[in-house]
C-alpha cells in the first residue's frame, strides 16, 4: 500500500460558488482560524479579546484546494480518505461532487481510481456553522453533532472550530490488501473465556491473518480466512488476563496483529466485563413510599419492581468500585492543537492525583486515539458521552440520520478500549433547560446503537439521573448565608458526577496568557477581559472569581493579587472537604467526579484543577492528598468559623484498598504556622478492605489567638503517609 499527502491552499467565500477570496497556503491537520491567523498575524487568540478576530468566520464557505495526480496499476485502487472534516462539506474533483454530507468523526473514503493518470483539481469544502435558531448561544448547535461548547460556555468563548483537523491522503492498494477492520471484544460471564471478532474489508479477494500476542509477547491465538471483500475471523483466549482500573488490579493490554496482503496493522486491546448496579442500600432507600390502601392491597411487598434509581455502581470483572475522578473538557478550543505530549501530560497529572475515572462531558469533541490508549495503559476508567449538552435535540429525520452516523463511527472506534466504562448520551438532558426524555428518539437511537454495537458496556441516556447530584459549584450555596458542605453533609445521593467550586488563575499566569497589566489592576465585573476569560458574570449572575465568598470567609480582601490569593486558597481548602465528605457517604455513594479536571482556553477565574496548557493549580495537591487509597479524614462541619463559636471535628479512617487498614495511635494538632498545639490523642481500631470507620470527636473553641488562616494536622503513629492536613478560615469579624 502506498500513501500520498498534499499541499493545500485556503480560501473563503460568501456562498458556495461565490468568488474565493484570499487564497492562503493551509494545513491539514488543522483549522481555518489558525491557519488565517498565521497567514494575517492575528494576535495570539487566547489573549484579551482577540477570539473575537474569528466571529467572521462563522458564516464563509471555506475551500481546501490541491493538485490530484497519480497513477494505478491495473490491480491497484486508489482511494482519497480524509478524516475529522468540521462539520459540514462537500469534495469535489475538476467541479465533480464526489463527496457529501456532515459530520466530523465518521472517515470520508471516496474510490478515486477513474481519475487515474490525469491532473485534476481536488477541492473540499468545508459550509458555515450550523445553526439552528437565530440566538448567539449553544441552542444553535442543537440540530448538529456539533460540539454545543463552541458556542459559548461558561469556560469556553465563542469560537467554533472549521476545518479539517484530520489527515487526509491518497490511499493506492493492491489486490488482497487490507482496506479497513472493525474490532469488538467478549468476555465471558465466567471470566475464564475471552473473544475478539474482527470484520475485515479488503479490495476484492485475499487472505486475512490475525494473531493475538498476550502482554509477555507470547502468541495466544491465531485465525486466517480467505476473504472475498469482506469477511469474519474470531479468536479465542483461555484464562484471559482482565484489565482492571488502578487500585483493584492490573492493566494487561494484550497486541492484535492483522496481516492481509501488504497492509499490516496492530492494536492493543484489553478484557473487561463491566455492569452497572445499585448502591448498597440504594432499592430499600428508593421504595421506601407509602402506596394508598387501594392500591396496596394488590401488590406485593417489595413494589415497584421496575427501574427505581440509577444505578450508579460500577462492577468491573465483578468488583465493585469507588469511582474518584473528574470531569474532562477539550484540552483545547482546536483539536489538533492537543498533541499526544499534552494528552499524556494531563492524563499523567490525572494519574498522580489518584484518581481512576474521568467523565468525558457531552458537548465536546472525542478526544485522538492516544487519549484512550493512555487511558487503558494508566488504569482509567472513561464515561464516554456522546456531543449532546443542555439542549432540547429534535426528533427530526435529518438530524437523526447524522447522529446514528456519528454514534456508529465513535462506537466502533472506542469499544476495543478497556477503559471504557460507560456510555451516555450527553449532559443534563433530562434538566429544565433541555427539556428531552427517555421517550426522545435521539436517546433511544443512542441507546439502541450501544446495545448493537458494544452491550458489554453500560448506558445511560444522561447525567444526571433520579439520585445523582450534579453541582453546586461553588464554596456556598445560592442564597449566600450556607456553606455547599454543610448541605453535603445532609445529601444522599448515590453518585455526584458534577460539583465542584471555583477559584482565580495566578497574577503571574494572567499576564502571560489573559491580559495586560492595566486590565489585571482594573479587576471588576464591567472589565471585558475579566468577563470574557469566565471571572465575572459567566454562569447565571454568578462570577467564578467569586468575590462574594471571599468577602463571606475573610471579610475583605486587600487588592487583586490578594484577591486571587484568598480565592485559591478556599478553592484549596473547600475540594479537599468536598471529595472526603462525599467518600465517607460510602457504599451508598459510588462516584465522586469533580467539575472539572482541565479546560480548553486560559480562564481568569473557574472550577478546573489545571490550567489550560497542563499547568497545575494548588487545589490538585489538595484532591491528590484527598483521593489516597487509605488516609486519615477530618470531618467537619464548615469551613468558616467565627470568633467565639467551637468547631467540632471527627476522626475518620478512610480506606479504599484491598487490604486491611491496621488501626493505631493518631494525634490531633492545631496548627498556627510553626506552632502545634495538641487537640486529641487517641487509639482507632482497624478498618477492613473498601469501607471507611469513623473514630473520637474533639471540639476547639475559636478565640482570638487563632489566626485567620489557621489548620489542623492528623498524624498517624504507624503511618506517615496517612497524615493529613486541613485548612480553615476564622473570620476574625462578623
Amino acid at each position: 500500500m502506498k500513501e500520498q499527502t498534499f499541499t493545500w491552499t485556503l480560501s473563503h467565500s460568501k456562498q458556495l460558488s461565490g468568488e474565493r477570496l484570499d487564497t492562503i497556503p493551509a494545513n491539514v491537520p488543522g483549522a481555518v482560524q489558525l491557519d488565517y491567523a498565521q497567514a494575517f498575524s492575528y494576535p495570539p487568540y487566547y489573549f484579551g479579546l482577540n477570539f473575537q478576530r474569528f466571529a467572521w468566520m462563522e458564516d464563509e464557505y471555506f475551500h481546501y484546494q490541491t493538485e490530484l495526480e497519480f497513477s494505478c496499476k491495473e490491480e491497484e485502487q486508489a482511494w482519497l480518505c480524509v478524516h475529522n472534516i468540521d462539520y459540514r462539506y462537500q469534495i469535489t474533483v475538476d467541479g465533480e461532487i464526489i463527496a457529501q454530507g456532515e459530520g466530523i468523526f465518521t472517515p470520508v473514503f471516496v474510490d478515486i481510481t477513474r481519475f487515474s493518470g490525469q491532473k485534476s483539481a481536488l477541492c473540499v469544502t468545508v459550509f458555515p456553522i450550523p445553526k439552528r435558531f437565530n440566538e448567539q448561544d449553544r441552542t444553535q448547535a442543537s440540530a448538529s453533532c456539533k460540539p454545543p461548547s463552541s458556542y459559548g460556555w461558561d469556560w469556553h468563548p465563542r469560537l467554533v472550530p472549521m476545518g479539517i483537523f484530520g489527515k487526509a491522503y491518497l490511499k493506492i492498494v493492491k489486490k488482497g490488501d487490507l482496506l479497513d477492520t472493525e474490532i469488538a471484544t467478549f468476555v465471558e460471564k465466567t471470566y475464564d473465556k475471552a473473544s475478539v471478532q474482527i470484520q475485515a474489508k479488503l479490495y476484492e479477494k485475499g487472505l486475512v491473518q490475525a494473531e493475538l500476542y498476550a502482554p509477555n509477547g507470547d502468541k495466544v491465538a491465531t485465525s486466517e480466512q480467505s476473504v472475498d471483500g469482506e469477511g469474519n475471523l474470531e479468536l479465542t483466549v483461555e484464562n484471559p488476563l482482565l484489565w482492571y482500573p488502578r487500585g483493584y488490579g492490573e492493566q494487561p493490554l494484550y497486541t492484535l496483529k492483522i496481516t492481509a496482503g501488504e497492509v499490516v496493522k496492530t492494536q492493543r486491546i484489553g478484557f473487561r466485563r463491566v455492569r452497572l448496579a445499585l448502591s448498597e442500600g440504594q432499592r430499600d432507600a428508593n421504595t421506601n413510599v407509602t402506596l394508598n390502601v387501594g392500591a396496596a392491597e394488590h401488590f406485593e411487598s417489595g413494589y415497584p419492581m421496575g427501574p427505581i434509581g440509577a444505578p450508579t455502581t460500577l462492577v468491573i470483572n465483578g468488583k465493585r468500585v469507588f469511582a474518584k475522578g473528574s470531569n474532562w473538557v477539550n484540552a483545547d478550543i482546536f483539536p489538533t492543537l492537543t498533541t499526544k505530549e499534552r494528552y499524556d501530560k494531563l492524563l499523567g497529572l490525572v494519574y498522580d492525583a489518584n484518581m481512576n475515572i474521568l467523565r468525558l462531558w457531552g458537548g465536546q469533541y472525542i478526544p485522538d486515539d492516544c487519549f484512550y490508549e493512555k487511558c487503558d495503559e494508566l488504569g482509567i476508567m472513561v464515561w464516554q458521552e456522546f456531543m449532546l449538552s443542555c439542549n432540547d435535540y429534535p426528533d427530526e429525520e435529518e438530524y437523526l440520520q447524522v447522529l446514528e452516523q456519528e454514534a456508529t463511527s465513535i462506537i466502533k472506534r472506542l469499544r476495543i478500549h478497556p477503559c471504557l466504562a460507560l456510555w451516555c448520551g450527553g449532559n443534563e438532558l433530562f434538566n429544565s433547560w433541555s427539556g428531552m426524555t427517555v421517550q426522545s428518539h435521539a436517546l433511544r437511537l443512542l441507546d439502541s446503537l450501544c446495545y448493537r454495537y458494544d452491550r458489554q458496556t453500560p448506558f445511560n441516556m444522561t447525567s444526571p439521573l433520579h439520585g445523582m447530584g450534579h453541582g453546586g459549584y461553588m464554596k456556598l450555596l445560592r442564597s449566600g448565608d450556607k456553606e455547599f458542605l454543610e448541605s453535603l453533609k445532609q445529601s444522599s445521593c448515590t453518585a455526584y458526577t458534577e460539583f465542584g467550586c471555583n477559584g482565580g488563575a495566578t497574577k503571574e499566569y494572567l499576564l502571560r496568557y489573559v491580559m495586560e497589566e492595566k486590565d489585571f489592576a482594573d479587576c471588576n465585573e464591567n472589565n471585558a477581559v475579566w468577563q470574557a476569560h469566565h471571572a465575572f458574570k459567566a454562569w447565571m449572575e454568578y462570577s467564578w472569581l467569586g468575590v462574594d465568598e471571599v468577602q463571606y470567609y475573610f471579610g475583605s480582601y486587600s487588592d487583586t493579587e490578594d484577591l486571587l490569593e484568598k480565592s485559591l486558597y478556599l478553592q484549596d481548602m473547600a475540594y479537599k472537604s468536598m471529595f472526603e465528605e462525599m467518600r465517607r457517604h460510602a457504599p451508598f455513594c459510588a462516584m465522586a467526579i469533580n467539575w472539572d479536571f482541565n479546560e480548553p482556553w486560559p480562564c481568569a477565574a473557574g472550577n478546573s484543577l489545571v490550567n489550560w496548557l497542563a499547568e497545575a493549580k494548588t487545589c490538585l495537591q489538595s484532591v491528590k492528598e484527598s483521593l489516597r487509597s487509605t488516609l486519615l479524614s477530618l470531618e467537619t462541619a464548615r469551613n468558616r468559623y467565627l470568633t467565639g463559636e467551637t468547631l467540632e471535628g471527627r476522626v475518620w479512617l478512610l480506606n479504599d484498598s484491598d487490604n486491611v487498614a491496621k488501626g493505631g495511635e493518631v494525634c490531633v494538632y492545631l496548627c498556627r504556622g510553626d506552632e502545634k498545639t495538641l487537640l486529641l490523642k487517641t487509639e482507632i481500631g482497624d478498618v477492613e478492605a473498601r469501607s471507611n470507620s469513623a473514630f473520637q470527636g474533639f471540639s476547639l473553641q475559636i478565640d482570638e489567638s487563632i489566626p485567620q488562616k489557621f489548620s489542623i494536622l492528623l498524624e498517624f503513629a504507624n503511618d506517615k503517609e496517612r497524615d493529613s492536613l486541613y485548612t480553615f478560615v476564622h473570620r476574625l469579624e462578623a
